[in-house]
């Protein structure tokens, strides 16, 4: 099994068998991740990728320039600023997205609002830290809101930002909840969707 990072064995899991799903139905892996941070998560995705023979593209988002990759994996381009705005930039699509960005309701649902479009049909968007809370970092500050900033230590605002958009319960036609790795543990939770169709616009 590849190693991803700061994540608990149970999302190693659902990694792995994301991208063996994604290999048997698109015979290659297009890898977009919001929050790219020490390149632990994009350093598995390329060992796993490597260890079933799939042919690999990503691209990574952040906001710092030492968040990029270093040294850099073969067709990888790192996109340096607030994912608010970095969208914009990105011409390309890909299969799977993960969301691991800042943790506030704003951001989380804005990530999946800008980003989504760039996922193909039938593809994966992934989202972690969906936890209420962290008990291992319980003392650093993961506000539901911008306007919380200091309020609410623990508190993640992914899981609140998920039920906003009306994925987590499942009110949206495009999207299914395909799984979600338990949060009741102390673990920092997953949650999987895929992109089921395409809304069409209002005339």
């Amino acid at each position: 099994m590849a190693s991803y990072g700061n994540m608990a064995p149970a999302e190693y899991d659902l990694l792995d068998r994301i991208i063996l799903r994604i290999k048997a139905e698109f015979g290659s892996l297009s890898f977009l991740e919001i929050g790219v941070c020490d390149g632990g998560c994009l350093r598995g995705v390329y060992e796993r990728a490597q260890e079933i023979n799939c042919p690999i593209r990503a691209a990574g988002v952040d906001c710092l320039e030492h968040y990029k990759p270093n040294p850099m994996p073969p067709n990888y381009t790192f996109y340096c600023g607030d994912s608010m705005d970095q969208w914009r930039n990105i011409k390309t699509t890909f299969s799977l997205i993960l969301i691991d960005g800042c943790h506030c309701v704003n951001h989380s649902m804005c990530d999946f609002l800008n980003y989504s479009p760039l996922l193909v049909m039938g593809g994966y968007c992934l989202f972690h830290d969906t936890a209420i809370a962290i008990n291992q970092f319980e003392q650093m500050e993961f506000p539901q809101d911008h306007s919380l900033a200091g309020k609410d230590p623990g508190k993640l605002g992914v899981r609140e930002g998920l039920k906003k958009l009306g994925l987590l319960q499942g009110y949206r036609t495009d999207w299914e909840l395909i799984e979600e790795i338990p949060n009741d543990s102390g673990m920092m939770g997953m949650i999987l969707f895929q992109k089921t169709k395409e809304l069409s616009g209002i005339a």
